[in-house]
């Protein structure tokens, strides 16, 4: 009896040892500062990028920073455009809303185009705030891609910088959403002009 009793205690010992083992890894997972590193862009702005992502250039030719993790699935890249030019074009292109700040049109237009290559499957609504003083936005979205099996998880921002206009976006396949979204919210968080 006292055998039978003595393997009880032990199991449970253990499966105790491992919930607790379990929780902290879960808070692990949140992202820590001592996890990414500061990277300055044609000293323009600087964003704070995750060290398990690699500078790349293959993701878009647009792009004035581009960096990726294969064995991780997440991707990230950094558009930017003059703020007048890009007014101007869609003015000329008869596609500017005059209701819709120019953040709220670059928004609009640069989900027009990613929805040329993409099927979107659920739109959130975006959310405005400020990132280090500046008027920005958060927008996910899912969508299917041509040639990818998976759903594909976007957290997109844009940014109102002065005198240019900046897209943050970074994606994941979508079973990968929960393990890479507040990732994802700090990079677009830590966006900074530099003076």
């Amino acid at each position: 009896m006292r055998t039978k009793f003595a393997s009880i205690f032990v199991l449970s010992m253990l499966f105790c040892s491992a919930c607790k083992n379990f929780k902290a890894k879960e808070n692990d997972s949140e992202p820590k500062d001592e996890n990414f590193n500061i990277i300055g862009v044609n000293n323009e702005y600087q964003i704070e990028i995750p060290r398990f992502m690699n500078g790349t250039t293959g993701l878009n030719e647009e792009a004035s920073l581009q960096y990726q993790s294969l064995r991780h699935e997440a991707y990230l890249l950094i558009i930017d455009e003059p703020k007048l030019g890009f007014e101007q074009v869609y003015r000329d292109l008869e596609q500017y809303d005059d209701e819709l700040s120019v953040l709220q049109n670059y928004r609009d237009a640069r989900i027009q185009i990613l929805s040329r290559t993409t099927k979107i499957i659920n739109k959130f609504n975006s959310k405005p705030f400020k990132i280090n003083g500046l008027d920005a936005e958060f927008l996910e979205l899912e969508a299917k891609v041509n040639g990818v099996d998976d759903e594909i998880f976007y957290f997109l921002t844009f940014v109102d910088g002065g005198e240019k206009v900046y897209m943050i976006m970074a994606w994941t396949l979508k079973n990968r959403k929960e393990e890479h979204k507040k990732t994802f919210k700090t990079i677009a968080e830590s966006f900074e002009l530099i003076d």
